[in-house]
């Protein structure tokens, strides 16, 4: 059975206002799934420089934009980070929504907050909790399909309090 027929998002296949949807026809998302491979096999190097960063700048809360098929989010879940992950391509959240579904019963899986939206737009598409996002985390080779890194990094600023974590490079 394939993710989608499995999974329905509301735009199916049709990227959000302002951004065409390169990943509309899901090849994207499986290449990146074979790149990636098992999730659980991520260097422990890189999650630990990850995971170290968050807590030494005291994060709970996470926005991760343009997070794909949710491979980092994944990890962060499972490091006990609330997290909310959006992406403007439903065809790669498919695969974030289907890893959710399979371990719902973990209370930390059932709480992620999935959603399409478009990091042009973060502010409108994203409800925003109350205090904001603790951090704003934007992984993998996402900044090469940046149109406006300063209109982005904005939006970006606009999600979290001021003293929060928005501002690192990309891991490329």
């Amino acid at each position: 059975m394939s993710v989608d027929s499995v999974f329905r998002t509301r735009s199916l296949g049709v990227g959000a206002v302002g951004l065409p949807d390169q990943y509309a026809d899901g090849k994207a998302a499986k290449v990146w799934q074979l790149y990636i491979g098992d999730t659980r096999s991520r260097t422990e190097e890189y999650k630990t420089w990850v995971v170290s960063l968050l807590k030494e700048h005291k994060v709970q809360k996470i926005l991760d934009v343009a997070c794909g098929t949710g491979v980092d989010s994944i990890m962060l879940v499972e490091e006990g980070f609330k997290m909310t992950s959006v992406d403007a391509s439903d065809k790669m959240l498919k695969y974030a929504l289907k890893e959710r579904w399979e371990r719902r019963k973990e209370s930390v899986f059932d709480q992620w907050v999935i959603e399409e939206a478009n990091w042009l737009t973060l502010t409108e598409d994203v409800q925003k909790p109350n205090d904001g996002f603790d951090a704003v985390i934007c992984l993998g080779n996402s900044f090469a399909h940046l149109p406006d890194f300063k209109e982005i990094a904005d939006s970006a600023e606009e999600m979290a309090p001021p003293e929060s974590v928005t501002k690192h490079p990309s891991q490329d």
